[in-house]
């Protein structure tokens, strides 16, 4: 789904037969034709990426890979990145963009589920008052935290405990203020809609602000057309790349006097 193989048929890439020569050179014009046009193609992939999302992260921008077509394959294949560390890969949280088509659960919002604070066929966005990075996203920091206090973390041992939240609201005493203290309602109630919500406490009085809303599935339209782009920039340069590369091939073959 989120693959594009780049080969050639050298038969038919100039609508012309060749030379006994030419033949003999067209494993190696293939193979540098087909990596140069692959490599253009991630290339465009990743300034598209940059055009199409708003503040995208460095793995988004970069989620193009490639491997090179080789004399034993003479082809190349260009995907998004399919593995992340501690996190979801490209190839998955870009594939509603590539393909449209309703959202799949992140894992915060798995473990949401699981733990019952978000109903079901419910998704969670960023609410008004949370805090957010700067590609757009709730701080990582904020994310674990909830997860911590709603007991939602698959290791019991990253769950708050009564202790630890004592020591946090001890802490926060101090200060003069009482911030972090997450909860999450699954209807509404009165002014709140279902979602999940951060309790401030100051001298003044106490207030909440929404971290996440939850929502209806989420529909998107193709944004990222990777296999449009991947077959116009084929159509463009490979019947270029080809002719450059069989060329400098035969010209090396003349060079070491080959017949």
């Amino acid at each position: 789904m989120s693959l594009v193989k780049i080969d050639v048929d050298a038969d038919n890439v100039l609508s012309r037969q060749f030379t006994e020569l030419e033949r003999k050179n067209l494993p190696f014009a293939i193979v540098q034709a087909v990596n140069a046009t692959a490599f253009e193609i991630r290339q465009v992939w990743a300034r598209t990426a940059a055009r199409v999302f708003d503040r995208p992260r460095a793995m988004t921008i970069n989620a193009a890979q490639y491997t090179k077509a080789t004399k034993q394959r003479l082809y190349a294949t260009i995907f998004l990145r399919d593995e992340a560390t501690g996190g979801t890969p490209p190839a998955k949280y870009l594939l509603h963009q590539v393909e449209g088509g309703a959202r799949t659960r992140k894992p915060m919002e798995r473990l949401l589920a699981a733990r019952g604070a978000l109903p079901a066929g419910m998704f969670a966005v960023a609410g008004k008052g949370a805090d957010l990075d700067a590609h757009g996203n709730v701080r990582a920091s904020t994310v674990n935290q909830v997860l911590s206090q709603l007991d939602a973390r698959n290791d019991k041992y990253q769950n708050e405990t009564a202790a630890s939240r004592g020591r946090r609201r001890k802490r926060a005493a101090k200060r003069g203020t009482r911030g972090g203290e997450f909860f999450a309602i699954q209807a509404r109630h009165g002014r709140l809609r279902p979602g999940i919500y951060e309790r401030i406490t100051t001298g003044y009085g106490s207030a909440v602000r929404s971290i996440f809303v939850f929502v209806r599935q989420p529909r998107y339209q193709k944004r990222f057309d990777i296999f449009g782009l991947a077959q116009r920039q084929w159509d463009k340069l490979m019947p270029f790349y080809f002719n450059r590369e069989l060329a400098k091939a035969l010209e090396s073959s003349k060079y070491r006097g080959r017949p």
